[in-house]
């Protein structure tokens, strides 16, 4: 790094919604924040949830005032916005979340002021896209879109707005998120089908990247599972056996496709296997799914575990039978660290990491024959569910080693603020 990179001042305000403080201790993935200063390379990161009070419980905090700042670390600080300013005007939502928003910009506008504050990264091209913009835009520093989903795919699944609260339909939504991607300094995809959606709509691609996960994860999830914490005794507290059940890790949501986890229980249970199915997570499917295990005939063969803390899911993704992964993310990373063999859909970003009969077996979505037909072979073939296995992790392990990622997000950056300072 030449001597002029190194006078650039390395701080980052990143806005994010993904998780309130209060999940992410709950759930251990605290190095999904600390992992943004890149092992040092940012001096201070503020994360923000401009919003995060929508969703905490009333012991976490009261849902309407002035943000609450929490200190995490020495380069680290977490801004909580809330869901109204004033507990006078909560029959009046628009208005006083309008007056929350509104407080919070001007506050973290005369903090990029104060700390020289030298990039604004979001992690969504609509509502935090829109502050982010004109965060940057009044600030005069860049931003960073990291883009986590493919919002076209999921509308063509669930037929709903992402934000529908907001922006009421899919048309002003796409609007928005060219508007956004046509303007941010540098938009990184989470993998390249996401990464091409932000293309699509308007991301230039000589100002696009990959981020991938690897740095987001939990540490636990490197440690070769062979040498983890043994797990049994955490299944046995849910009545389940080693080696004995199919697990799925993700949000019971209709665009998850978790239903069709309950269908292959059935179907190859149907045809001798006996084993159960561990679904970890929560969501707002969680009563009709447990209403279709019933009608399949399997409601005693169903855990529905709930949300887990990282250190749970290291220990116990070693010891499933077969990971099923319909449509998941960050979670797909994780399982195949994990050693497992893995059936997944050909949908998003799963075929990067999944290639069929080498890394695992992908299915043509959303062909739910063909996904049970396949778990049932890895359950009738253990030799070659181990072979899919291994080269599956030793894929994973070199394609979401955090150091590769860091210096790649390094590199970026340090482009990034060199294009800024040229055009200052």
């Amino acid at each position: 790094m030449s001597s002029q990179e190194k006078s650039l001042p390395k701080k980052l305000i990143a806005l994010d919604t993904s998780y309130t403080l209060e999940d992410i201790e709950k759930r251990g993935i605290l190095n999904s924040v600390t992992c943004r200063d890149l092992d040092g390379y940012f001096e201070h990161v503020w994360t923000v949830h401009p919003f995060a009070t929508i969703i905490t419980t009333d012991a976490w905090a009261s849902k309407y005032g002035k943000a609450q700042w929490h200190t995490l670390s020495a380069r680290h600080t977490f801004i909580e916005g809330k869901i109204g300013r004033y507990a006078w005007l909560k029959n009046i939502f628009p208005l006083n979340f309008l007056a929350s928003q509104t407080g919070l910009f001007f506050t973290l506008r005369r903090l990029i002021k104060k700390e020289k504050i030298s990039v604004v990264r979001v992690g969504d091209p609509l509502y935090l896209g829109l502050f982010g913009w004109l965060l940057a835009r009044v600030c005069k520093i860049p931003l960073v879109v990291r883009v986590g989903g493919n919002h076209d795919k999921v509308f063509e699944t669930t037929g709903r707005p992402m934000q529908k609260r907001l922006f009421f339909n899919r048309n002003i939504e796409k609007r928005v998120e060219h508007f956004v991607f046509s303007r941010a300094n540098l938009v990184a995809g989470a993998n390249y089908d996401n990464l091409n959606f932000a293309l699509a709509n308007g991301a230039r691609k000589e100002n696009s990247t990959i981020f991938r996960y690897g740095n987001l994860l939990y540490e636990g999830h490197f440690t070769d599972p062979k040498n983890r914490k043994d797990g049994t005794g955490l299944l046995n507290d849910i009545g389940i056996k080693p080696n004995s059940f199919l697990l799925y890790i993700g949000r019971l949501e209709k665009v998850k496709h978790p239903d069709h986890v309950l269908k292959t229980l059935a179907d190859v249970r149907k045809n001798g296997h006996d084993v159960k199915a561990l679904l970890v997570g929560d969501g707002a499917m969680l009563d009709e799914l447990k209403q279709l295990a019933i009608s399949y005939n399997v409601a005693d063969q169903v855990v529905f575990a709930g949300n887990q803390n990282q250190e749970w899911l290291s220990r116990i993704i070693p010891l499933s039978a077969v990971v099923l992964s319909p449509h998941t993310g960050r979670a797909l990373s994780e399982a195949a660290l994990g050693g497992v063999a893995v059936v997944a859909y050909d949908i998003d970003w799963q075929s990067e990491l999944i290639e069929n009969e080498v890394t695992g077996l992908l299915i043509p979505h959303p062909q739910q024959k063909e996904f049970s037909d396949a778990t049932e072979r890895f359950l009738d073939d253990k030799p070659f569910a181990e072979k899919m296995a291994a080269a599956l992790k030793e894929k994973a392990f070199d394609m979401l080693d955090p150091r590769k990622l860091n210096q790649h997000e390094i590199d970026e950056y340090n482009a990034l603020l060199m294009r800024n300072k040229k055009h200052d």
